[in-house]
């Protein structure tokens, strides 16, 4: 799992109401809601930070670079005492992957020894990250929800009745968290402000925040295959094209480019994440701008050219990161989680693979560099309505063990397993085992969410590549005028996204003309583009952004 709130870019469209300060009263048709983020205090935990004695890090973090640890710590500290599952109930839970299934409960230690610190059975339905936006949809409109839903906000945004869904489907989280009730919940009170905030849907607290980094993504290339061939990391638009050249060889099995290298080129090109004020005060949507047909420009002859693999180019939705590990594909964007994913997935097999991340470069030579800023919570966990007080606050608690941060043992069994089962300790670091490779993968991970922490030490020189990536990027973050500012996408709006992307995509691949781009911006204009301006620019009145 990557932890990037934009796998396929937000939309970020609201339509024509405004939420007041505190309001929970149930929308029959989300018009679209926004509220200036500090005003929805009264719905969600006052944060304690959970400190952990003598935990220090080796590279001291700040507002948007994470704190970095080049070493494991000697000892981890219990954040939990008691087991959070008491009932001898079952919890069903639904949660995406991007990789390998791993074998089921039965058949799996780390599920075992998991369940057993639980105190209870954790039974997953584990589906394909790259498709669980369209099996959420089937869910929701079933109604027959599990008890605990994990929902990733770049899905979340593309269904158009979500909010609505969410509000008979979910549970009211208010009652067990706001303020200072969240004391019951220390490690779900160690979770940011801004990302709670988040999980706020039609005045509602409903989702439990996955708390995000502040940047959606990245460039990587497979840094092993660019040594071989002597090339260089790009530093513009005009190098991908050039390495493009160099990689790509059909005979050989080998194609420079995978899939969501669109969003970096939108960025590389300086479109706005969202919307961007004028210098006539008024707003325009990312689709509106040069710099957004500038990426779509450039899109089409990577896909003309022949450099995009043909996995990619006959399913948009075609897994990257299996195709980047076997060496047939050299760059694509993925989340900064990414990194460590795929060199735990594919170093073992393959020990001189090698990845690498692309400091963020312009479109063009010499052009301004921007990097996109991120929402504060990228996934949301979700407990179903109508389990009752004493089932909820179980659940709550199943998501508060889980949540325990770097330097807890909580949090190493949760993301390693059992040491000498699954990891054994070489050098400080820790060494995953071939069971582990197995068995253990982000699932319990999924029903919580913690603050970032950089300290993926057992790969050698990730800590200090992703803090230099970092503290980079964090100089070139672009000016969002809504931050702060909490805004839900309304039913009308979200229904607008997946058409107008997907006719992009199909400019890429030669299915439709550059040339047709306004005429698919005009039409989003007036199905509702223009309305969603509108609403944004009172909203940006409203609290002074304009």
């Amino acid at each position: 799992m990557a932890t990037n709130t934009t796998r396929r870019g937000f939309l970020g469209l609201v339509g024509a109401s405004v939420l007041v300060a505190g309001c929970a009263e149930k929308k029959s048709v989300n018009k679209g809601t926004a509220v200036a983020a500090d005003k929805l205090k009264s719905l969600v935990p006052t944060r304690i930070p959970f400190e952990i004695p003598g935990l220090k890090p080796d590279l001291p973090g700040s507002e948007f670079v994470a704190p970095g640890f080049l070493k494991r710590p000697a000892s981890m500290v219990q954040a939990v005492a008691t087991k959070p599952l008491t009932s001898g109930k079952e919890v069903t839970a639904m949660t995406p992957l991007w990789g390998t299934v791993p074998p089921g409960l039965g058949d799996n230690s780390y599920y075992e020894h998991m369940n057993e610190r639980l105190g209870g059975v954790v039974r997953f339905n584990i589906s394909d990250g790259n498709t669980y936006g369209q099996k959420l949809s089937t869910l929701l409109a079933s109604g027959d929800v599990p008890e605990m839903v994990m929902v990733p906000n770049w899905e979340l945004i593309k269904i158009g009745h979500f909010t609505e869904a969410a509000n008979k489907l979910f549970a009211d989280l208010s009652p067990y968290l706001a303020g200072d009730k969240a004391k019951e919940f220390p490690l779900l009170a160690n979770y940011d402000t801004a990302a709670w905030q988040y999980g706020v849907f039609g005045g509602i607290l409903q989702g439990i925040p996955w708390q995000n980094e502040p940047f959606p993504f990245a460039t990587f290339v497979r840094q092993d295959i660019m040594e071989e061939l002597g090339l260089q990391h790009p530093k513009s638009g005009d190098d991908l094209i050039a390495l493009g050249k160099a990689i790509t060889d059909a005979k050989k099995k080998r194609w420079a480019f995978g899939g969501g290298m669109e969003q970096e080129m939108q960025r590389a090109f300086g479109a706005p994440r969202e919307w961007r004020k004028k210098s006539d005060g008024t707003l325009e949507y990312k689709y509106e701008t040069p710099e957004w047909q500038a990426s779509i420009e450039f899109m089409t002859k990577l896909f003309e050219a022949g450099y995009v693999h043909p996995d990619i180019v006959a399913n948009q939705d075609a897994d990257n990161k299996g195709i980047f590990g076997s060496g047939q594909m050299i760059i694509y964007r993925d989340g900064l989680g990414a990194w460590h994913e795929n060199l735990g997935r594919f170093q073992a097999d393959n020990p001189k693979f090698g990845m690498q991340a692309v400091a963020p470069y312009p479109g063009r030579p010499g052009g301004k560099t921007i990097m996109w800023r991120n929402e504060p919570a990228g996934m949301f966990v979700f407990i179903k309505k109508g389990l009752g007080d004493a089932r909820t606050r179980e659940l709550l608690a199943l998501s508060n063990w889980c949540s325990g941060p770097y330097g807890t043992q909580e949090y190493e069994l949760v993301a390693n397993g059992v040491e000498g089962k699954h990891y054994n300790i070489e050098n400080g670091n820790i060494k995953q085992t071939a069971l582990g490779r197995k068995e253990v993968a982000p699932t319990y991970m999924f029903l919580s969410g913690r603050p970032p922490a950089n300290e993926k030490s057992q790969y050698e020189g990730l800590v200090q590549a992703l803090y230099d990536w970092q503290t980079q990027a964090a100089k070139l973050l672009d000016i969002d005028p809504f931050v702060g500012i909490r805004v839900e996408v309304p039913s009308k709006m979200a229904g607008l996204a997946k058409p107008t992307e997907d006719k992009m995509q199909e400019i890429f691949r030669g299915k439709r003309p550059v040339s047709e781009w306004s005429k698919i911006v005009k039409e989003w204009q007036e199905q509702g583009g223009n309305e969603a301006r509108e609403f944004y620019m009172k909203v940006a009145r409203e609290n002074g952004r304009l």
